[in-house]
């Protein structure tokens, strides 16, 4: 039994249920991909990093601290490594229907690479690196001004399997 009187069993359902949500939510997202192009180069698959991400407590100063540093400037830094497409950051608004939610905030970033092991290695790299690119100076002297502002309940790589575009044309500076 977890300190909550839920089952470990339980918790481990919910957990699996929300990665599964999340891999759910990013299909449904729109995100590009250039499908054919990777049937032409069998090098190259499109994974996605899902990170499932909140500020690690409610105090004003740590909820500021961690839109400045995760959302205004982690989600770039990363999107910024070798073979990375774009880094998405959303913020949760509502539940759908009655469904549970598991944070407030989920990050998505799409890259291009041999496998998924292949990219956390270059990934896992790239960001020990201080000057990787202008950004990570600015980036880490924020993290270390802000201090420790995030949790991150759940991380994941998944590889793109398909991709469906819907009826709805792109409509924001985002697409």
């Amino acid at each position: 039994m977890t300190q909550s009187g839920r089952s470990l069993v339980g918790h481990v359902a919910r957990t699996a249920t929300a990665g599964l949500a999340a891999a759910v939510f990013a299909a449904g997202l729109g995100l590009s991909s250039d499908v054919a192009a990777q049937e032409q180069s069998k090098e190259l698959k499109r994974y996605i990093l899902i990170g499932l991400c909140e500020p690690v407590d409610d105090k004003p100063e740590t909820i500021a601290g961690f839109k400045e540093w995760f959302v205004e400037q982690h989600v770039e830094d990363v999107a910024h490594g070798p073979n990375f497409v774009r880094g998405r950051v959303y913020e949760l608004r509502g539940p759908h229907l009655n469904g549970a939610t598991y944070t407030k905030f989920i990050s998505f970033y799409e890259v291009d690479a041999p496998s998924w092991e292949e990219a956390e290695k270059t990934l896992n790299a790239w960001q020990r690196n201080p000057n990787a690119w202008e950004g990570r100076a600015h980036h880490s002297a924020t993290g270390k001004r802000v201090g420790r502002v995030m949790r991150c309940p759940g991380s994941g790589w998944y590889e793109l399997l398909g991709s469906y575009d819907g009826p709805a044309k792109a409509t924001t500076k985002f697409d």
